[in-house]
């Protein structure tokens, strides 16, 4: 483990340098804001009176993301994998790891004085993992989902936060290849909560369609600067800031907000021990950023308008099974005085039969039940199957589960023949077409 000692040198008064892009690291501490560069360390309050340090560190880059704990701060390469602790001036590098390079654009978050970071891209990919900094090794740890509950597909540059036990994200995008093999960006519009404890995860909802009429699309750019504010996400974009606060579904727009600062912001770090923003700002004739500090009102103003950020959708299987059992029942009696066809014999057999189906099995099953004596074309129900599989993956799915299905159907049938039939679309053959026989 290496230590290095920061070196006081002197203070003086004026501003912070004008710094260029990825040549600083920033983040605050107590009242302090720091800012790091390549030979010295300037901490100040609110941008006029500076200490300035030398370092003896050789930064290997300085695209890191600070995370606050009781009396220092945890700096993460935005790669993942390496991590310094800051404390008492001191910087000292902790972990035994190495740049992980799949935790870009990542969550990164502390819950019971662990460090944890969910998501990102890297290597090629999109991960939907979760992972904690174990101390008692000085490396890393995949944290486990519990398996019975359905987990969000991967994702980076989410909204997150952290309150009580339960860790909440939404939105972000997840990689996709169109029809074409090229690479692209889908954005996401649902919202979780994680139970730290149980390790479960609970569906919320999805994004108000109405959200100020604002595509989910420029929500998610990689440009959207964010930063923590008061227990929520503040997120900036097109001279418009919001507020997001997934806990209790909500968001704010903040009216009185002047266009011109928001220009050319690259960053912004909010203190809550002075209730101060530090943001940086790009000057376009030098391509340097200058450091501006400012109070909540200062740059947001006091309008405020609140809308919901996310439509509850009610998903208890529960209750949709209970409703799918008094529908057998009562064709269960209506059916006694009909002849026993493969239908009706379903139906009096549903809730055995769905004993023996997964869960995409049996929402298939429960379609092709709905629309009978219809047919259902394959397109109609792929979305069933996981949207982060490849259209060919989710084909090659849904046929093995059509032929799972046309067993159980003909074991409760006694029938040697299929009971599930294929055909093609009269008005466009080249859509395939599955009914009940």
């Amino acid at each position: 483990m290496l230590l290095f000692q920061l070196f006081f040198l002197t203070i003086f008064n004026g501003s912070l340098p004008e710094l260029t892009k990825n040549s600083f690291l920033t983040f605050h501490s107590n009242e302090f804001f720091y800012t790091v560069d390549s030979d010295s360390v300037y901490v100040t309050t609110k941008g006029d009176l500076l200490e300035k340090w030398a370092h003896q560190i050789e930064w290997p880059h300085f695209n890191f993301k600070a995370i606050n704990r009781s009396n220092e701060v945890i700096l993460i390469s935005d790669g993942g994998g390496v991590l310094y602790r800051f404390k008492d001036r001191f910087f000292e590098r902790v972990d035994k790891s190495f740049e992980h390079r799949n935790k870009y654009r990542s969550n990164d978050f502390t819950f019971e004085n662990k460090i944890f970071s969910y998501g990102g891209y890297g290597l090629f990919n999109v991960n939907p993992n979760l992972t904690f900094f174990n101390e008692s090794n000085n490396e890393w740890s995949e944290f486990f989902y519990h398996p019975n509950y359905k987990s969000p597909p991967p994702r980076q540059l989410a909204i997150a936060q952290v309150k009580d036990s339960f860790f909440y994200v939404g939105g972000g995008t997840n990689k996709i290849i169109n029809q074409q093999l090229d690479l692209a960006h889908s954005p996401l519009d649902d919202f979780w909560k994680l139970d730290l404890n149980t390790h479960s995860w609970e569906f919320l909802g999805s994004l108000n369609e109405d959200f100020f009429n604002i595509s989910k699309e420029v929500l998610f750019l990689p440009e959207t600067v964010r930063g923590a504010y008061k227990g929520g996400c503040l997120a900036i974009f097109r001279g418009k800031v919001f507020w997001l606060d997934i806990s209790n579904n909500s968001v704010k727009e903040f009216n009185d907000v002047n266009p011109i600062l928001l220009e050319g912001i690259e960053f912004i770090d909010f203190n809550p021990s002075t209730n101060l923003f530090m943001f940086s700002k790009l000057i376009h004739n030098s391509n340097k950023y200058r450091f501006v500090f400012m109070t909540p009102s200062e740059l947001l103003g006091d309008s405020v308008t609140e809308h919901q950020l996310y439509t509850i959708e009610n998903k208890n299987e529960l209750y949709f099974f209970s409703l799918i059992l008094v529908f057998v029942i009562i064709f269960g009696v209506y059916l006694k005085t009909k002849t026993k066809s493969n239908y009706s014999i379903i139906l009096a057999n549903l809730n055995s039969i769905q004993k023996e189906l997964s869960l995409e099995e049996f929402s298939i099953l429960n379609q092709l039940i709905k629309d009978h004596p219809k047919a259902v074309s394959f397109p109609s129900i792929l979305s069933f199957f996981e949207p982060n599989l490849s259209y060919e993956s989710r084909v090659k799915k849904l046929r093995l589960s059509i032929l799972r299905i046309d067993d159980v159907l003909k074991t409760y049938t006694k029938s040697k023949n299929s009971i599930l039939k294929f055909r093609q679309n009269q008005d466009d053959r080249r859509i395939k077409e599955v009914y009940i026989h």
